[in-house]
């Protein structure tokens, strides 16, 4: 009986070595750079602590990141989380690569599972990794987009700061029009009012601020929208300024560095960015650049509101992966109070997807407060929408801007070769 009894001791203990041993494994991917992987791995090192049974690869990649993901689902072989930029979501839910995470949340959020509840991350940015009643993805943080402005520069001339509740058209031109200056008498501008808007990303809200649209509503097509009488008055307000010499042309701007490198010098009074450019602006104040930042709302014409967009990523689980309720919790945690109060509230990467993470920001920042106060009015982008924004709306409105700034297109001629270009490629299906 002794014997029976010892031998089954040691195949117990034996088994439990076994069992200790062979840690269930998943693995995370993201493009994370150097700062934001470190805060990753710690906040994946806390999820083993409180799984001890798991073990989290995380890789960061750093270049040809969507090519690797698709390559690695096709090949049977995906990560169990994958950071998804919100312009990703609508073809890889199209092709059916993602997991829906709706019922798994639920039944999470029931558990009480951390970052399972979304209730708690802003109405938009969930928005925008949902289709119908199916969730994509969970909103790891947000940047929308604002004005920049250096008071520092605004206070050398005596210019009245923007007002923080919004402003039109018209007090923006004031405004750049007594910001711009030729400061050594040489007859040459050298402090201009703001930064052209040619970058997509920022193009669009402003066209949005004019009242205007640049899909359909059911985005098949972008004719009589993206060059509605609207729109040409929107951006011809902006290319009329750049021609009267409010902004350095494009071809300025790069000679002497970049817009980034402009602002910092103070030589440009304002920029239409996210607030990801917050994070460079406090290095270049840590290291003595003459700045001292505040925050506008994007102008918009006489009779319309606030509006902006914000640009997101989530975590999202391809649809293929083999342990699929381990991977959304390994998700939800990515995007737990826990990660976005070491991500955002700690590392400053970001405003926080979490309503109570970002009230904390709100407290501690007064740049993050006008940003978070901008969720209120923020729109979900129109790349998280229709396939057919990224590569191929975006190509062609940088084509469009080429046009006007240095072939001399007038805008409505430019808009009008941009829809016809858009809508050929939709209706081939073509959207690179």
């Amino acid at each position: 009986m002794k014997k029976v009894l010892v031998l089954a001791f040691i195949i117990l203990i034996f088994s439990t070595l076994v069992v200790f041993g062979e840690k269930i494994k998943l693995r995370v991917c993201s493009w994370a750079g150097a700062l934001e992987a470190a805060l990753d791995e710690k906040i994946i090192a806390k999820f083993m602590e409180l799984h001890p049974d798991v073990e989290v690869i995380y890789e960061p990649i750093p270049s040809d990141y969507y090519q690797k993901i698709l390559t690695d689902i096709a090949a049977g072989t995906p990560p169990d989380v994958f950071l998804l930029d919100a312009e990703m979501v609508p073809r890889y839910s199209e092709e059916k690569l993602l997991l829906n995470l709706a019922p798994y949340l639920t039944r999470l959020a029931k558990e009480g599972v951390p970052g399972a509840d979304l209730n708690e991350y802003f109405e938009v940015l969930v928005n925008i990794f949902k289709k119908g009643r199916a969730v994509y993805a969970i909103p790891k943080d947000t940047s929308p987009v604002g004005i920049f402005y250096n008071k520092k520069l605004f206070d050398k001339f005596g210019v009245p700061y923007p007002p923080e509740g919004g402003w039109t058209w018209d007090q923006f031109a004031e405004t750049v029009k007594k910001l711009t200056k030729d400061t050594d008498g040489d007859g040459k501008t050298d402090v201009w009012g703001f930064a052209f808007p040619s970058w997509v990303g920022v193009a669009v809200p402003i066209l949005w601020a004019g009242g205007g649209e640049v899909f359909s509503p059911d985005l098949t097509h972008c004719k009589g929208y993206l060059n509605s009488e609207t729109n040409v008055k929107t951006y011809s307000f902006y290319v009329d300024l750049l021609k009267k010499g409010y902004a350095p042309d494009p071809e300025e701007v790069s000679a002497m560095g970049g817009t980034s490198s402009l602002f910092y010098t103070g030589r440009i009074g304002m920029v239409t960015t996210g607030r990801w450019f917050w994070i460079s602006i406090k290095k270049q104040i840590e290291e003595g650049a003459p700045l001292d930042i505040g925050i506008a709302p994007i102008p918009h014409a006489l009779g319309y509101k606030n509006v902006t967009v914000t640009y997101a990523s989530g975590w999202a689980v391809p649809a293929n992966v083999k342990n699929k309720k381990l991977a959304v919790e390994l998700a939800t945690w990515l995007s737990s109070p826990y990660a976005q109060r070491e991500r955002c509230l700690m590392g400053g990467l970001a405003i926080s997807a979490n309503k109570e993470i970002a009230k904390e920001q709100a407290e501690k920042d007064k740049v993050d407060a006008a940003f978070i106060k901008m969720l209120d009015y923020a729109r979900v982008p129109i790349g998280s929408q229709t396939k057919y924004y990224r590569p191929l709306f975006e190509r062609i409105w940088q084509e469009a801007v080429d046009k006007i700034i240095v072939a001399g297109w007038s805008v409505k001629e430019a808009l009008d070769w941009a829809v016809e270009e858009i809508d050929k490629a939709i209706e081939k299906g073509e959207w690179e």
